[in-house]
């Protein structure tokens, strides 16, 4: 009995630190979109990549970390692709939309996946979820383009292509860091060895940039979003793996796109949408109904 508290506990800690990194996230995508629009995104992830990447080899970066180049060199691929994808969406569409765009990508991608390399074909509910996330993607689509003005259709269409390449960046994150783990890695280690790319990326990216007039209030907004919007949710996510089961992080990782919309509403920069909200509804729906069913079934 003293066991099962202790366990149901951790639990709740681990839920815990899941929703609170969502929230961090959430509203750090708000924030940068308000507050940072003078900052490139390139400088933007250099700088916040380089205090985290810092971080986390301090924490961690002493864990086992044998021979494992291949996995290894994909995930810091899939890191620089997801990273310097979503900041650059944030630019031109609405974070919510980006977040949901984001997620939704998954379970198509994964479908894709298991198609091309075993020939297996989805079942029925997983083609309901695929389709109900393409449609909520094509509503989204179309109240980015109405909120983009005359320019709407081109920033519409490259936010959204960003947004799908953060998608992307992130299934093959998962994956590699999966692989690393199976060879007998820490998760803390896989934290602290997976920015080596995007730093230097970043960085001459960075340099073919604009200037910045930095002020006092710009940099602290800077740190804050930094700090508060990456490195703590990152170690909270972590600490929420660590703590409680896949299904749980998955399905609360899910409300992001419905809580990032609700923090948007609190910014003087983006404007009140029912179409953006049918889309962000249609794709969460779809995305909880996947990992409900598929909670006893292999990874498609």
């Amino acid at each position: 009995m003293g066991d099962g508290g202790a366990d149901r506990g951790k639990a709740m800690r681990g839920r815990a630190a899941v929703l609170a990194a969502v929230v961090m996230q959430s509203v750090a995508q708000v924030a940068y979109g308000t507050w940072l629009t003078a900052v490139p995104s390139p400088l933007f992830v250099f700088g916040t990549f380089l205090m985290t990447a810092g971080f986390f080899l301090v924490v961690s970066g002493r864990g086992g970390t044998r021979g494992a180049w291949a996995p290894l060199l994909i995930l810091n691929f899939g890191t620089a692709l997801a990273f310097l994808s979503f900041f650059h969406a944030l630019k031109l569409i609405e974070p919510a939309i980006v977040s949901a765009v984001n997620i939704g990508v998954g379970p198509i991608l994964g479908i894709a996946l298991a198609l091309g390399a075993t020939g297996a074909r989805p079942g029925g509910v997983r083609v309901t979820v695929c389709l109900g996330i393409l449609a909520g993607c094509a509503v989204l689509a179309l109240s980015a383009a109405q909120a983009g003005g005359t320019t709407g259709g081109a920033v519409a269409l490259e936010g959204l292509a960003a947004a799908a390449g953060t998608g992307v960046g992130t299934v093959i994150v998962t994956t590699a860091s999966k692989a690393l783990l199976d060879r007998g890695w820490k998760s803390g280690a896989v934290l602290a060895h997976r920015f080596y790319l995007i730093l230097p990326v970043a960085l001459l990216l960075a340099l073919g940039g604009d200037s910045v007039d930095w002020t006092p209030a710009l940099a602290a907004t800077f740190l804050a979003v930094g700090i508060g919007g990456v490195l703590v949710p990152l170690y909270l996510l972590q600490t929420g793996i660590r703590l409680t089961d896949p299904v749980t992080v998955m399905v609360t990782m899910a409300a992001m796109p419905l809580v990032t919309f609700a923090v948007q509403g609190l910014s003087p920069a983006y404007a009140w949408s029912g179409m953006t909200a049918a889309g962000l509804v249609l794709i969460t729906a779809s995305i909880v109904v996947d990992m409900w069913t598929g909670r006893g079934r292999p990874a498609a």
